[in-house]
């Protein structure tokens, strides 16, 4: 049960005015009591339980516990007693808890009074600890009259004037927690210390200190104003749709059950409100809501209900939905929603629906109608399609129900939220006027179901509250409450005032005292800041500076509103992108239904921004460290209109994009001309020596104003880039980058048409004020504009625009099949289908569709499943393309885990699936699978398919998670329309490769001997130049050599010749060259020399060197290829063998020193020109010199939740991971901790130097089992990194995490600490630990990983190694 409390303020002298913001004095009495008339609040406050502590201790006198019974009987005289109304309970206390009355003894106000009257006090001592535990354990309980289980309010009011000479905290605390209101009034002496721990938090709300019990009189108007405030009645309107063709017996069942319920619920128009109405072909109802007063006339009714049945006739409970909707909840038919109640629609259904359900059943839940579906003859998929979840019942017996009407489903932290456990988030929520208190109601529900939802704790998600109107007030600071229960208590009686609407003032007074470390912001621990505004009506000061300036402070905001809502502010105030951050309602009713999908997106930010956005950016970095070649403009709107911050903002974006490009006069250049009136050059293409140099030039950029001649700034940059391809020597890609805050003043068509045509690709980024029409005729193509609200929001869209220029580039060169399983349910709209159908295209279109490369198949699902093509069928885009728009919608239900499972067979040889390249589904779905997701799931992944989800709407964010098996995998969008957003994010994805080459030596060794014709040499060449593809050239990146040989050895180029991709392509020699035998042996020897630093070889600065020998015979003297290759491995040089056809297997195994991971054979020439795909994992972990030496720890968890069988899976990943090392003395150092309740020292870095032995040990310590306490475990291991340990100063220091589960401490602190001794940590989180977690403990998402299972911890081995191996300190020519 969750109810509201509030606190009263010390010393101070309220009246019910001070509440409302009015001004008149309570009047003397005339009516109730002799302080007025019932106040307002309580006229409403019909049903609670209500518990008086009262101190019955020799320090109070006769006089002083007669003005207790005077306080009493008039705070009783003001409320509606009754068994089903108010009750109330007291208990006296001094050295022992006395029982006066429980709340079940006195059912009427008069027999309460007179109990009242014979309270006698006891005497004796104050223990007032011992009597709040009586209290918990005699009086809040249902055999003492308690209606806890009815979600009665459950409120406590403690009077003392003393100091407790026991233990009041812990008591206190425990009562709180059981969701009692415990209020506190310390009188005269009273200790408010204890008090504070007695009363609910914050003491200036919930505790009343008086000087005397003469004030408590005085006090009564305030105290009963708060008391009545918590009190809520229960209501419910509860609306039967019964299928009019059921069973005769069935419904004879139906009619006995629901009067059994009416019963049992004691229906009435004041609690549960009752309707009925059968539907078939048409909708008839029987009785509205406000039909019937009592219980005696709706029994009357309902056995007077008789079916209507149309025989032979179509049954459209879709049309039923809509009438429901429209007609029988509205506040005529007698619904109150208004008012708070929940509202459910019954359906009885005997059979599926013979018109679509899914539509119009979204529609009454989304005006907060709690939908259930109980079986008289249809089946559970029909239900599944309209029900809202977890209310399908296969059953028609009505009584089932009760439970789920009576016990409200209990607020808890939702899946979705699970995950975002750490944030600071502050709610500005609108009290003016123009809202009203019942309304205002709905806002404190609305709130509290949101709140709800997070794990608000100390050291994991902080709430602030704001109210504000024309003043603001803090009513919550982030570091008042230290739990969920309490604030939500709080919320329930948030104080009202009505007044004016100030939301640009509120914006700034958060930004100024609630976003504040003194008040427990922790935005300088890196914790995310996030705001979310609730307003009804346009603000009557300005938002727009007061937002930016709270978002340019890295606050997220997202603004909701309702009904008058300004829709321009409410877009003014939210962060970038829109969709993401603004919700509107018409009605304080609908923010019932708002709360899931907002509080879904605030989770799913919070994670994306933290973890996914950087790991995002990261891969997109990664992906233009290959954009080889390009030549980027951009064009910088200079105009009056654009403030001095703001051009500050679009410097910081240009920043931000030169540090993801790899510059360079032969590699990426850029260009920039900004303009108003007149454009100039501010810097051309050619100054693009590096990097440093071009952002100084940004940064010396001058503001000028202007005008905004758009069109003349475009015509003008033809020439630049006419001179680009002079200055460079030949043409490569070239790009626009347009930014701009205005419509131009001049014509922009026709001069972006002329540079489209002269093959310049523009993106078009508008501002404030920008035109959408004039931007997408500059651009071209609407998807390569893009909208911001403010310049602060540039920071936002970076990733977006580089994701675009890049993918081409890393999609060129992919081997894979990509298959599509996409949701044909019909929630999903004929035009969502069709965004979808056209999301799938845009994402095939950017990898190379061919029958040596990608591969793309489509299956479409429902309740049953259409495969639309396999892999195996189209081998070109265009085909395929045309295959999607042919598919037509299923319109069933959804069952995804079906799809699931029946999609795997087209991944086997046998369907045209290719087991031996990567292979990928991607999973779109729109709602929640109503089958199990998670074993076939586990099943495509064990077969080696990765798997990507991506949901939309109302998809289940946890199930996603399920299918995916990783959150990295998973994206999520608010509707259809945001899928455009994804086109390129997800291409890059599929492209993705699991090893990058960034920075090596390489020098082919090729043979050119007699055997091998020029067509064979061709395929060698084709080999070559796909490995050269496939790495990032440069000086400072990766260098090539070239030998060939036959008799002789010849050098073609030098690593220090060439420092683009496109010189090594153009030195490749297109001809065979010289012929002779195959001398191996000497051509080994040969090509020592050219690894040394007069050749450009980099030994020196520990770049990996690598001599790839290509050959297709046996040696013509084999005697000296040992000699040869062991005397390259002692200088460093790792050799790896190529053979093709006749070449000798044990000849290439000499070459490669024995290890077997280094040879590759093929049968024929053809086989080579794809080889690469195979051998790429090895050239790449080749390239990764910190793979040789460092100290690395394992920490592995040995906790409860992990058994014996998960521990042994944990040891033998923990094998595989040091195989990769090279352990030693002087090489890697390998230590091992485990850890539960306290952590336990395995061996340290000092112990083992030996492989064998290293990997004996692990796999042989215990298993314990006990708690996660991961925070004391870091604090333990960082021992592990002295020298009297093992560790060494100038290696690298790495930590290994592996654990399954969230910590029972705080992990932040201990993290920081090795951190900051320069010891690298990795985490690797196995089930439901959550990522925010990991990422406080691994300080980055690069060096943190996610699987579902421990099954799988073997498909992240190599992104651990690869990540891991990653020279934190690459290579950069001293010159």
């Amino acid at each position: 049960m969750t109810v509201g409390l509030l606190c009263l303020g010390a010393g101070e002298a309220h009246t019910t005015a001070d509440l409302k913001g009015e001004t008149h004095e309570p009047s003397q009495h005339d009516g109730k009591n002799q302080f007025g008339l019932q106040p307002h609040h309580c006229e409403k406050a019909t049903v609670a339980d209500i518990i008086f502590l009262v101190d019955g201790s020799s320090s109070i006198s006769p006089g002083n516990f007669q003005e207790v019974r005077s306080f009493l009987r008039n705070f009783i005289e003001a409320l509606d007693i009754g068994p089903n109304k108010v009750r109330i309970g007291l208990a006296q206390y001094s050295d022992e808890p006395r029982q006066e009355f429980l709340l079940k003894d006195h059912s009427d106000k008069k027999s309460l009074l007179a109990a009242v009257e014979r309270i006698q006090l006891v005497g004796g001592g104050t223990e007032t600890g011992k009597a709040i535990d009586f209290l918990q354990k005699q009086y809040f309980t249902k055999e003492a009259g308690s209606r806890v289980d009815q979600r009665v309010p459950q409120i406590a009011i403690v009077i003392t004037d003393g100091e407790s000479t026991d233990e009041v905290k812990e008591p206190a605390q425990k009562l709180r927690q059981d969701g009692v209101i415990v209020f506190g009034i310390g009188v005269g002496e009273a200790n408010r210390k204890q008090l504070e721990s007695i009363a609910n938090w914050p003491p200036d709300r919930f505790l009343h200190s008086l000087d005397s019990y003469q004030a408590l009189q005085e006090q009564m108007q305030m105290l009963l104003e708060t008391v009545c405030l918590s009190v809520v009645a229960q209501k419910e309107d509860i609306f039967f749709l019964v299928d009019s063709g059921i069973d005769q017996g069935q419904f004879v069942s139906f009619k006995n059950d629901l009067v059994e319920l009416i019963n049992q619920i004691n229906a009435g128009s004041s609690t549960y409100r009752v309707g009925v109405a059968q539907y078939g072909q048409d909708t008839q109802d029987e009785f509205l809501l406000n039909a019937h007063q009592t219980r005696q006339q709706l029994l009357s009714a309902v056995r007077g209900f008789r079916l209507r049945p149309q025989p032979n006739q179509p049954h459209y409970l879709g049309r039923a939905l809509l009438d429901a909707n429209t007609r029988f909840f509205t506040s005529e038919a007698g619904g109150r929603a208004h008012l708070g109640a929940r509202q459910f629609l019954v359906v009885v259904s005997g059979r599926d629906s013979d018109d679509l359900v899914s539509k119009e059943a979204q529609k009454i839940k989304s005006a907060g109608v709690t939908v259930v579906g109980i079986s008289a003859g249809a089946t559970v998929d029909a239900l599944l399609r309209f029900v809202s979840s977890g209310y399908a019942f296969d059953s028609p017996r009505v009584l089932i129900l009760k439970d789920s009407i009576v016990t409200e489903k209990k607020d808890d932290i939702t899946e979705d939220c699970k995950g975002a456990n750490i944030a600071d988030i502050v709610f500005i929520v609108d009290e003016s006027g123009s809202i009203g208190e019942e309304n205002f109601k709905l806002v404190r529900t609305f709130l509290h179901s949101i709140v709800s939802s997070l794990d608000v704790r100390p050291n994991k998600v902080r709430v602030g509250i704001v109210t504000y109107n024309e003043e603001s007030s803090p009513q919550v600071y982030l570091d008042t409450f230290n739990n969920r229960k309490e604030i939500l208590q709080f919320i329930n009686i948030l104080p009202y005032r009505g007044g004016g609407t100030n939301t640009g003032a509120a914006l700034t007074f958060t930004l100024n005292n609630t976003f504040i470390e003194e008040k427990g912001s922790r935005k300088s621990k890196g914790v995310q800041q996030v705001a979310v505004v609730i307003t009804d009506g346009k603000s009557q000061d300005s938002v727009h500076e007061a937002a930016i300036r709270l978002r340019r402070a890295d606050v997220t905001v997202y603004s909701v509103g309702i009904k008058d809502a300004n829709m321009k502010e409410l877009r003014d105030m939210a962060s970038h992108p829109i969709d993401r951050h603004v919700f509107n309602v018409n009605s304080f009713t609908e923010l019932k239904s708002l709360k899931h999908s907002l509080q879904k997106v605030i989770c799913e930010n919070i994670i994306d921004q933290a973890v996914k956005v950087s790991a995002r950016e990261s891969e997109a970095k990664k992906a233009c460290v290959k954009k080889d070649e390009a030549d980027i403009f951009f064009l910088m709107d200079d105009s009056g209109s654009i403030g001095n911050r703001d051009f500050e903002d679009m410097q910081n974006f240009i920043l931000r994009f030169l540090g993801t490009f790899n510059i360079g006069p032969d590699h990426v250049r850029v260009g920039l001309v900004k303009y108003a009136d007149n454009p100039t050059l501010q810097f051309d293409l050619t100054a693009s020596s590096n990097v440093d140099n071009l952002k100084k030039s940004v940064k010396n950029i001058a503001h000028e104003g202007g005008g905004t001649e758009t069109g003349k700034a475009l015509k003008s940059m033809g020439p630049h880039f006419r001179r680009a391809m002079q200055t460079r020597g030949h043409k490569v890609p070239e790009y626009l980058i347009v930014i701009t805050d205005g419509e131009s003043t001049d014509d922009v068509t026709a001069p972006a048409e002329e540079l489209r045509g002269q093959g310049v690709t523009i993106f078009a980024i508008g501002v404030k004020e920008s035109n959408e029409a004039e931007l997408k005729d500059i651009a071209g193509d609407p998807k390569r504009t893009i909208q911001v609200n403010n310049f602060d929001a540039l920071k936002s869209i970076n990733n977006d625009i580089i994701t675009d220029i890049c993918t081409e580039d890393v999609c060129r060169d992919v081997q894979g099949d990509i298959f599509f399983l996409a949701d044909g349910s019909e929630s999903i709209s004929k035009d969502d289908f069709k965004k979808m159908k056209e999301f799938m295209k845009a994402v095939i279109s950017k990898p190379a569709i061919e029958q040596n490369k990608v591969h793309v198949g489509l299956m479409q699902f429902s309740s049953d499943n259409q495969l639309e093509f396999p892999l195996s069928r189209y081998y070109s885009t265009e085909e395929i393309l045309k295959a999607i728009d042919d598919m037509e919608q299923l319109d069933q239900g959804t069952l995804t885990g079906k799809a699931l499972t029946e999609v795997s067979q087209y991944f086997d040889k046998t369907n045209g699936g290719r087991p031996d390249v990567s292979q990928r589904l991607i999973v779109i779905t729109d709602g929640e699978a109503k089958d199990e997701v998670i074993g076939p799931a586990e099943a495509l992944r064990k077969k080696g398919v990765e798997v990507y989800a991506i949901g939309v709407v109302d998809a289940n964010t946890t199930q996603l998670g399920e299918i995916s098996g990783s959150t990295d995998r998973v994206y999520s969008e608010k509707n259809f329309d945001a899928l455009k957003d994804l086109e390129s994010k997800v291409a890059l994805e599929l492209c993705r490769k699991d090893c990058t080459i960034n920075n090596a030596d390489i020098i082919f060794l090729v043979d050119s001997s007699t055997s091998i014709n020029e067509t064979q040499y061709g395929s060698m060449q084709i080999f070559m130049e796909s490995i050269v593809k496939q790495t990032t050239v440069g000086k400072d990146m990766t260098r090539f050599g070239l030998i060939s040989y036959a008799t002789e050895p010849q050098s073609h180029f030098s690593l220090h010749d060439y420092d683009s991709k496109r010189k090594v392509l153009a030195a490749i020699p297109k001809q065979k060259p010289t012929e002779g035998d195959t001398y191996t042996g000497e051509a080994l020897q040969f090509s020592l020399e050219y690894f040394r630093a007069t050749h450009g070889g980099r030994k020196a600065y520990n770049v990996p060197q690598i001599l790839m020998v290509i050959t297709d015979g046996a040696a013509t003297n084999p005697y000296i290829l040992k000699e040869h290759s062991d005397a390259l491995r002692d200088n460093g040089i790792i050799v790896i063998s190529v053979g093709v056809k006749e070449a000798k297997l044990d000849q290439l195994m000499t070459m490669a020193g024995g290890d077997k991971s280094k040879v590759f054979f093929v049968e024929n020439f053809e086989a080579l020109e794809t080889l690469y795909g195979s051998m790429s994992s090895v050239l790449c972990k080749s390239t990764k010199s910190a793979c040789k030496t460092g100290d690395i720890v394992f920490l592995l968890d040995r906790s409860s939740s992990i058994d014996q069988d998960k521990h042994n899976i944990m040891k033998n990943f923990t094998t595989t991971l040091v195989d990769n090392f090279e352990v030693g003395e002087k090489l890697v150092h390998i230590g091992l901790c485990q850890f539960s309740d306290e952590p336990k020292d395995e061996f340290y870095l000092n112990k083992y130097y030996n492989k064998e032995d290293l990997n004996t040990q692990i796999l042989e310590v215990d298993y314990t089992g006990g708690n996660t306490y991961l925070g004391r475990a870091l604090d333990h291991v960082k021992e592990y990194f002295e020298e009297s340990r093992g560790s060494r100063d100038q290696v690298p220091k790495n930590l290994v995490l592996i654990t399954d589960g969230d910590s029972h401490d705080d992990v932040e602190d201990a993290a920081d600490i090795l951190r900051d001794r320069n010891i690298t940590v990795f985490t690797i989180g196995v089930g439901d630990v959550h990522d925010l977690q990991l990422l406080q403990i691994a300080g980055t998402p690069e060096r943190m990983f996610t699987v579902r299972n421990y099954d799988v911890l073997h498909s992240i081995k190599q992104g651990v190694i690869d990540v891991m191996c990653d020279d934190p300190n690459p290579y950069r020519d001293p010159l």
